[in-house]
Order: structure tokens, then sequence, then C-alpha cells
């Protein structure tokens, strides 16, 4: 990967955006930042199924990210693209964009899928089922907690530490949810005790307003396309947005920036074989 840390300016809503001179004395020589931008979707007490998914680039990626996306939403008349608002196909999307039906839904959406293949490295998330998880035994609560949210940030967040080559260090950022947030600060800060490839590469955990981070938005995004393909695969729960969800997990074009589309649904079996790791890894814990 080329390049090194720059600033980046994401407000919302503007076609020309703040940009700034690399900035390499942020890092030690040598060193590149991946930064990962996380939300989730469903709430556990009243969803069968939740996903915690997100977007992640190196800093030299989300500056073009950023002008693509502010630009979609001046076109579109939108100063935030919320998946709970566009995903209802009898409303228009704004006074700007009036249009109507899931065809045209649908091809609005596919911008901005594509524009998160065209300018960023991963894509990756975790979906849960919520029966399954709750019925998985005590010792994995110990670790995790009673919220499946948790699991499914701790792997996710895993995952974007394996995408990241040495020596370059990863930047978290979550959407700000105040029931939630000091609790996955907590599991951040175990996880860098537990694994020593994250306390190596993992610099810090930030949590911001999706109404001011393109980033978050482009997580809020297929987080919600994840737990509605989840619902497909393990409820039978038909949903408009399929075509959506497939331009945004198909094999890479030569075009795009896109490295890897990494999407686990974790159902009863996959749980299971979690926790089974999980209290191996305890147990070789306690006898080091």
């Amino acid at each position: 990967m080329k390049g090194g840390p720059v600033m980046v300016d994401m407000t919302t809503g503007k076609s020309s955006l703040v940009k700034t001179e690399p900035q390499k004395e942020w890092l030690m020589p040598g060193y590149n930042t991946v930064t990962a931008f996380f939300d989730e979707s469903g709430k556990f007490k009243d969803h069968r199924v939740i996903s915690f998914a997100g977007v992640a680039g190196f800093n030299e990626e989300f500056q073009p990210f950023a002008d693509e996306w502010g630009r979609l939403l001046h076109r579109n008349g939108l100063q935030i693209l919320s998946a709970k608002d566009a995903f209802n196909p009898r409303r228009p999307l704004s006074r700007k964009n009036t249009r109507v039906g899931v065809n045209e839904r649908i091809e609005d959406l596919t911008q901005f899928v594509a524009c998160i293949r065209k300018h960023l490295s991963l894509v990756t998330g975790v979906t849960i089922d919520v029966l399954a998880f709750e019925k998985l035994p005590s010792h994995f609560f110990q670790t995790y907690g009673n919220d499946p949210i948790f699991v499914a940030f701790a792997r996710a967040l895993l995952k974007v530490v394996e995408f990241t080559p040495d020596p370059d260090k990863v930047s978290f950022i979550c959407d700000d949810e105040e029931q939630v947030a000091f609790h996955i600060y907590r599991l951040y800060r175990r996880i860098k005790r537990v694994f020593p490839e994250a306390r190596k590469k993992l610099v810090g955990i930030t949590f911001a307003d999706d109404r001011v981070l393109f980033g978050l938005q482009a997580a809020d995004l297929v987080a919600a396309l994840m737990r509605l393909e989840a619902g497909r695969k393990w409820l039978r729960a038909g949903y408009d947005y399929a075509p959506p969800f497939e331009a945004l997990s198909r094999s890479p074009a030569r075009h795009e920036r896109i490295w890897e589309v990494s999407t686990a649904f974790a159902d009863k079996p996959t749980l299971i074989g979690l926790a089974r790791a999980l209290k191996g890894k305890r147990e070789e814990q306690k006898n080091t």
C-alpha cells in the first residue's frame, strides 16, 4: 500500500471538502494507518438478528471516498444517508430526489455501494442469530457479556487487525451509542490484553456522530444490508434490497480498490464453535 496518513475532512452535504497535506510525523517512519468505521444494526431485545459491520481502508483512501460520497449526497439532496430511512421505498429520499419505488431506490443505493467498493479496501461484518446466542454456555458471557453486539464487535475488530499488514496500525471508529459505547471500550481493552497481534496494531478507538462522518454512514448501510440478508438466510424473510447486497459482496473488479469483502453469518453451529474455542483459550491461559 502506498502513501502515509492524511487529514480527512468528512463533513456532510458539501460538494467540495477541505484538503490538507499529509502529516507524516503523526506516526513513526514506515507506518501507515488503517482506519475502520463500524456501526450496528438491530437491537437484540427487539430483533431476532443483529449485525455489526463496517468499512476500512488506509487513510489515503478516505479523501477520494469522502469526495464522491459527498457528491452523491448533494446529488440526492441529502445531508446524511440513513439506511433506516432510505429502505422505505414509499418515501422520497429528499425534496430533490422525489423518486419512489423499490427499483428506483435500489438504483439510488447501489451508487453508494459502488462508492465504497471503488475507494476503500475492506468491507467486513458479523451477523448473529440472537436466539442461538442466548443458549450459549455461561463462560461465553463472562468474556463477551450478554449483548451479542459485543461478540460481533470483537470478531469484526480482529478481522481488521488480521487485514492490516505489519508494521501498520489500526484506528477504530464506532457510531456513538450511549448504551453500548462504554462496554465496547472495555472489550476493546480486553482484546488488546489477550491477543498479541491486536495489542501490537491497535492504536485507538473513538466514538463519533454518523451525521458528520461519511465512513459511519457507509458502515450503517453495510450493517443494515447484512442484517436483512441474514434474515433471508435464517428466517426466510424476504427483503427488497438483495441487489445492493449482492453488489456489495461480489468479487472485486479491476477498477475497484476493494481488496476483501468478508461477511460472517454466525448461526448456532458457528457460535457453538466459537464458544468452544474461547473455552480452550481460557484454559490455555490458566496453564501458562
